[in-house]
């Protein structure tokens, strides 16, 4: 039996083929649905609203003749709570304006130690660990 001078294309065609429909259909939702679920109960463990965060990432595979490649992006400042923020002083330009809702009053001031009293915002390692659940799964 001899094969086709096309096999070898057939065949990287046929396995990306594959990859790309594992990638749309299973291994990325799976990811997400996993971030969400640690997302959820970061929340929870934390007295959080992290609003729309769980719920709002976009998965986009895309292909090119030898490879299929996923990218999921979550909404901006998703990264604040990824890596967690350490105390810090905000400064104003030239001052800042807000409401405090713990003392039921607008502040205005120069500078703002934030996380003074709170230590930060823990990170949270929703997507970091949903990856590392999803690979031990594979």
């Amino acid at each position: 039996m001899t094969l086709p001078d096309s096999f070898e294309d057939d065949l990287r065609a046929a396995v990306l083929d594959d990859v790309e429909q594992q990638f749309r259909d299973e291994i990325g939702s799976e990811l997400i649905d996993i971030a969400r679920d640690n997302w959820e109960a970061y929340a929870g463990r934390n007295d959080y609203d992290i609003g729309h965060i769980p719920t709002e990432a976009r998965l986009s595979v895309e292909r090119d003749d030898s490879t299929v490649s996923a990218r999921i992006e979550w909404p901006e400042l998703t990264a604040l709570f990824e890596w967690g923020v350490d105390p810090h002083t905000i400064e104003g330009n030239p001052l800042l304006h807000f409401y405090w809702e713990a003392k039921d009053q607008w502040i205005t001031t120069e500078s703002v130690n934030w996380g003074s009293e709170t230590g930060g915002i823990p990170e949270s390692r929703a997507i970091r660990d949903a990856v590392e659940q999803l690979a031990g799964g594979l």
